[in-house]
C-alpha cells in the first residue's frame, strides 16, 4: 500500500511513518519530494483543520495532473496541520506556529519569512516573558483522504507548560518548539522524550493512531 503524505518536511514523514508502524499500518509512506514535485501551498485556513484538508486536496489534485511513476490511482492522502497554542498569548502562534514573528507584526503572528526554529522558540520565550499562565499545548489536524468528497478529520493535542527561559529549553530529540514545551507528568520537555515515547502520547501520535485505525477499516 502506497499512502502521501502532503508535506515536504522529512522529520515529519519520519514521525508519521513510525506512528502508522506502531498501529499496524505496512504501507509505503511518501511524500511530494519523494517524486520530484514541488509542493508548498498557501496555507489560507482559518483554523488546524481547514489547513490540513487544503493541504490534502492540493496534493490530490497534484497527483491526479501530474501521474508520477510512483503514483497509482486510489492512493490514500494524510495531510496535516500542527502547531503550537499558548493560553497567555491568546492562543498564538496556533496556526501560525512555522511563521511565527512573535508580536512584530501588527499582533498576528505571521510572517512571510520562516525563520529557524531557535529564532522562533525564542520569539514566543520573549513575548511570554515572564507570564505566570505557561499553559500551552501542541495541536494536530490529520486528514485521511480517499477523495475530495470523502475523507475523515481527527484532531488531538498534547498538553504542557512553556519552560521560564531558553536555559530550560532542553533536549536533542524532536524538532520545532519541542525543546521548550515542558510535560509535567514526565518533568522532561518533549525534545527529550525518547521517539517511542512521543509518538504514544504526542499531538500527532494521537491523531495518527486513529488515522491509522481508519486505514485499517476502509470501508
Amino acid at each position: 500500500m502506497t499512502i502521501w503524505f502532503a508535506t515536504g518536511n522529512a522529520h515529519k514523514k519520519a514521525e508519521l511513518s513510525a506512528i502508522l508502524q506502531t498501529h499496524g499500518i505496512d504501507c509505503r509512506l511518501l511524500i511530494p519530494k519523494d517524486a520530484g514535485l514541488d509542493f508548498d501551498p498557501e496555507e489560507t485556513g482559518y483554523s488546524f483543520h481547514e489547513n490540513a484538508l487544503l493541504k490534502a486536496r492540493e496534493l490530490y489534485a497534484l497527483l491526479d495532473e501530474s501521474r508520477p511513476a510512483l503514483f497509482s490511482p486510489g492512493d490514500l492522502i494524510i495531510a496535516d496541520d500542527s502547531g503550537i497554542c499558548v493560553d497567555a498569548l491568546d492562543g498564538r502562534p496556533g496556526i501560525y506556529s512555522a511563521r511565527y514573528a512573535g508580536n512584530r507584526e501588527q499582533g498576528t503572528g505571521n510572517s512571510t519569512k520562516k525563520l529557524e526554529s531557535v529564532e522562533r522558540n525564542a520569539l514566543l520565550l520573549e513575548e511570554l516573558g515572564d507570564a505566570p499562565d505557561r499553559r500551552a499545548r501542541f495541536v494536530c489536524a490529520m486528514v485521511l483522504m480517499y477523495s475530495p468528497d470523502r475523507f475523515f478529520i481527527a484532531q488531538e493535542t498534547m498538553e504542557g507548560e512553556i519552560v521560564k527561559n531558553k536555559e530550560q529549553a532542553k533536549g536533542a530529540g524532536g524538532f520545532g518548539y519541542d525543546p521548550i514545551l515542558f510535560i509535567p507528568e514526565l518533568g522532561r520537555t518533549v525534545a527529550e522524550l525518547s521517539e517511542d515515547e512521543k509518538n504514544t502520547i504526542s499531538h500527532r501520535g494521537k491523531a495518527g493512531k486513529i488515522i491509522a485505525g481508519r486505514i485499517g477499516n476502509r470501508e
